[in-house]
Protein backbone atom coordinates (compact mmCIF):
# COMPACT_ATOMS: atom_id res chain seq x y z
CA UNK A 1 0.00 0.00 0.00
CA UNK A 2 1.54 3.25 -1.16
CA UNK A 3 0.66 6.42 0.75
CA UNK A 4 0.51 9.59 -1.36
CA UNK A 5 0.56 12.88 0.56
CA UNK A 6 -2.19 15.20 -0.71
CA UNK A 7 -2.06 18.99 -0.62
CA UNK A 8 -5.21 21.12 -0.59
CA UNK A 9 -4.58 24.83 -0.01
CA UNK A 10 -5.57 28.23 -1.35
CA UNK A 11 -2.19 29.75 -0.39
CA UNK A 12 0.65 29.51 -2.97
CA UNK A 13 3.27 30.05 -0.26
CA UNK A 14 1.80 27.23 1.82
CA UNK A 15 1.83 25.01 -1.27
CA UNK A 16 5.56 25.59 -1.67
CA UNK A 17 6.25 25.04 2.04
CA UNK A 18 4.34 21.75 2.08
CA UNK A 19 6.07 20.50 -1.07
CA UNK A 20 9.47 21.32 0.42
CA UNK A 21 8.56 19.65 3.72
CA UNK A 22 7.37 16.51 1.92
CA UNK A 23 10.45 16.39 -0.31
CA UNK A 24 12.81 16.84 2.65
CA UNK A 25 11.16 13.97 4.54
CA UNK A 26 12.52 11.58 1.89
CA UNK A 27 9.64 9.19 2.62
CA UNK A 28 7.47 9.59 -0.45
CA UNK A 29 7.75 9.00 -4.18
CA UNK A 30 4.90 11.28 -5.23
CA UNK A 31 2.53 14.01 -4.04
CA UNK A 32 -1.03 14.79 -5.11
CA UNK A 33 -2.05 18.43 -5.45
CA UNK A 34 -5.77 19.09 -5.32
CA UNK A 35 -7.11 21.79 -7.63
CA UNK A 36 -10.61 23.02 -6.82
CA UNK A 37 -12.31 25.69 -8.93
CA UNK A 38 -14.80 27.04 -6.38
CA UNK A 39 -17.68 25.74 -8.49
CA UNK A 40 -17.43 21.96 -8.16
CA UNK A 41 -17.53 22.73 -4.43
CA UNK A 42 -17.70 26.08 -2.64
CA UNK A 43 -14.04 25.74 -1.67
CA UNK A 44 -11.36 27.13 -4.00
CA UNK A 45 -7.70 26.14 -4.07
CA UNK A 46 -4.51 27.29 -5.73
CA UNK A 47 -4.30 26.97 -9.51
CA UNK A 48 -1.67 25.25 -11.62
CA UNK A 49 -0.13 28.68 -12.26
CA UNK A 50 0.63 28.94 -8.51
CA UNK A 51 3.29 26.22 -8.60
CA UNK A 52 6.59 27.65 -7.36
CA UNK A 53 8.40 29.30 -10.29
CA UNK A 54 11.72 28.72 -8.54
CA UNK A 55 11.39 24.99 -9.28
CA UNK A 56 10.29 25.32 -12.91
CA UNK A 57 6.82 24.10 -12.05
CA UNK A 58 6.53 20.34 -11.62
CA UNK A 59 9.86 19.28 -13.09
CA UNK A 60 12.08 20.87 -10.44
CA UNK A 61 10.93 18.66 -7.61
CA UNK A 62 12.43 15.38 -6.44
CA UNK A 63 8.89 14.02 -6.38
CA UNK A 64 6.40 12.85 -8.98
CA UNK A 65 3.35 15.10 -8.90
CA UNK A 66 -0.30 14.20 -9.48
CA UNK A 67 -3.02 16.74 -10.19
CA UNK A 68 -6.51 15.96 -8.90
CA UNK A 69 -8.97 18.24 -10.69
CA UNK A 70 -12.13 18.88 -8.71
CA UNK A 71 -13.63 21.27 -11.23
CA UNK A 72 -16.89 21.55 -13.17
CA UNK A 73 -17.22 20.41 -16.75
CA UNK A 74 -16.66 23.78 -18.43
CA UNK A 75 -13.33 24.14 -16.55
CA UNK A 76 -11.98 20.62 -17.04
CA UNK A 77 -10.19 21.22 -20.34
CA UNK A 78 -8.38 24.40 -19.27
CA UNK A 79 -7.24 22.85 -15.97
CA UNK A 80 -6.27 19.61 -17.71
CA UNK A 81 -4.19 21.37 -20.38
CA UNK A 82 -2.48 23.56 -17.76
CA UNK A 83 -1.59 20.49 -15.68
CA UNK A 84 -0.37 18.61 -18.75
CA UNK A 85 1.83 21.53 -19.84
CA UNK A 86 3.19 21.88 -16.31
CA UNK A 87 4.35 18.25 -16.44
CA UNK A 88 2.10 16.48 -13.94
CA UNK A 89 2.60 12.74 -14.32
CA UNK A 90 -0.98 11.76 -13.48
CA UNK A 91 -3.96 14.03 -14.02
CA UNK A 92 -7.07 12.79 -12.25
CA UNK A 93 -10.45 14.09 -13.39
CA UNK A 94 -13.75 13.75 -11.56
CA UNK A 95 -15.90 11.31 -13.50
CA UNK A 96 -18.95 13.48 -12.84
CA UNK A 97 -17.34 16.47 -14.59
CA UNK A 98 -16.70 14.96 -18.01
CA UNK A 99 -19.04 14.12 -20.86
CA UNK A 100 -16.57 11.61 -22.37
CA UNK A 101 -14.96 9.62 -19.54
CA UNK A 102 -13.39 7.35 -22.16
CA UNK A 103 -11.01 10.21 -23.09
CA UNK A 104 -9.18 9.97 -19.74
CA UNK A 105 -6.88 7.40 -18.15
CA UNK A 106 -7.34 8.54 -14.53
CA UNK A 107 -10.83 9.11 -13.11
CA UNK A 108 -12.08 9.87 -9.61
CA UNK A 109 -15.44 8.60 -8.42
CA UNK A 110 -17.37 10.99 -6.16
CA UNK A 111 -18.57 9.56 -2.86
CA UNK A 112 -22.17 9.73 -4.13
CA UNK A 113 -21.47 7.94 -7.44
CA UNK A 114 -21.85 4.16 -7.72
CA UNK A 115 -19.11 1.94 -9.15
CA UNK A 116 -21.50 1.05 -11.98
CA UNK A 117 -21.03 4.58 -13.35
CA UNK A 118 -17.37 3.92 -14.09
CA UNK A 119 -17.60 0.28 -15.18
CA UNK A 120 -18.03 0.98 -18.93
CA UNK A 121 -14.69 2.82 -18.98
CA UNK A 122 -12.40 0.74 -16.78
CA UNK A 123 -10.81 -1.12 -19.71
CA UNK A 124 -8.98 2.09 -20.69
CA UNK A 125 -8.21 3.32 -17.19
CA UNK A 126 -4.80 3.26 -15.54
CA UNK A 127 -5.93 4.80 -12.25
CA UNK A 128 -9.23 4.94 -10.37
CA UNK A 129 -9.63 7.19 -7.33
CA UNK A 130 -12.47 6.43 -4.92
CA UNK A 131 -13.43 9.42 -2.81
CA UNK A 132 -13.89 8.57 0.89
CA UNK A 133 -15.30 12.01 1.74
CA UNK A 134 -17.16 14.92 0.13
CA UNK A 135 -14.64 16.38 -2.35
CA UNK A 136 -12.97 19.76 -1.86
CA UNK A 137 -12.57 19.96 1.92
CA UNK A 138 -9.95 18.37 4.17
CA UNK A 139 -10.45 17.14 7.72
CA UNK A 140 -13.58 15.04 7.10
CA UNK A 141 -14.26 11.60 8.52
CA UNK A 142 -13.72 8.60 6.24
CA UNK A 143 -16.98 7.04 5.02
CA UNK A 144 -16.78 3.25 5.62
CA UNK A 145 -19.11 2.60 2.66
CA UNK A 146 -16.07 3.40 0.51
CA UNK A 147 -14.68 -0.04 1.38
CA UNK A 148 -17.45 -1.75 -0.58
CA UNK A 149 -16.65 0.32 -3.68
CA UNK A 150 -12.99 -0.65 -3.45
CA UNK A 151 -13.89 -4.33 -3.11
CA UNK A 152 -16.18 -4.09 -6.13
CA UNK A 153 -13.49 -2.42 -8.24
CA UNK A 154 -10.90 -4.97 -7.13
CA UNK A 155 -13.30 -7.77 -8.07
CA UNK A 156 -13.88 -6.25 -11.51
CA UNK A 157 -10.14 -5.89 -11.98
CA UNK A 158 -9.53 -9.49 -11.01
CA UNK A 159 -12.29 -10.85 -13.25
CA UNK A 160 -11.26 -8.82 -16.29
CA UNK A 161 -7.48 -8.93 -15.75
CA UNK A 162 -7.33 -5.16 -16.19
CA UNK A 163 -4.31 -3.36 -14.77
CA UNK A 164 -5.72 -0.13 -13.30
CA UNK A 165 -4.55 0.93 -9.84
CA UNK A 166 -7.07 1.79 -7.12
CA UNK A 167 -6.55 4.77 -4.84
CA UNK A 168 -8.76 5.92 -1.97
CA UNK A 169 -8.75 9.65 -1.26
CA UNK A 170 -10.07 11.45 1.78
CA UNK A 171 -10.42 10.88 5.51
CA UNK A 172 -7.92 8.03 5.63
CA UNK A 173 -6.28 7.44 9.01
CA UNK A 174 -3.30 5.21 9.70
CA UNK A 175 -5.54 2.54 11.20
CA UNK A 176 -7.52 2.28 7.94
CA UNK A 177 -4.53 1.28 5.80
CA UNK A 178 -4.49 -2.48 6.46
CA UNK A 179 -8.22 -2.83 5.78
CA UNK A 180 -7.99 -0.69 2.64
CA UNK A 181 -5.16 -2.82 1.31
CA UNK A 182 -7.11 -5.99 2.11
CA UNK A 183 -10.12 -4.56 0.24
CA UNK A 184 -7.94 -4.05 -2.84
CA UNK A 185 -6.64 -0.49 -2.68
CA UNK A 186 -3.12 0.05 -4.01
CA UNK A 187 -2.72 3.64 -2.82
CA UNK A 188 -4.19 6.06 -0.31
CA UNK A 189 -4.07 9.83 -0.77
CA UNK A 190 -3.76 11.34 2.71
CA UNK A 191 -3.58 14.97 3.82
CA UNK A 192 0.07 15.95 3.89
CA UNK A 193 0.11 17.29 7.45
CA UNK A 194 -1.52 14.11 8.75
CA UNK A 195 0.78 11.74 6.91
CA UNK A 196 3.98 13.64 7.80
CA UNK A 197 3.02 13.07 11.44
CA UNK A 198 2.81 9.29 11.04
Amino acid sequence: MRVVPAILTDDPQKLEELLIETEKSGRFERVQIDFVDGEYTTNKSVGVEDLPASRQGVRGWGLKLDAHLMVIQKNVQSYFEAAKQAGFERIIVQMESVSRPEDYTALALDIHSPVEAIEPYIEKLEYVVVMGIEPGFGGQKFDPKTMEKIKRLDSLREQSKFKFRICVDGGVQKEHLADLEKAGADEAAVGVKRVLGW
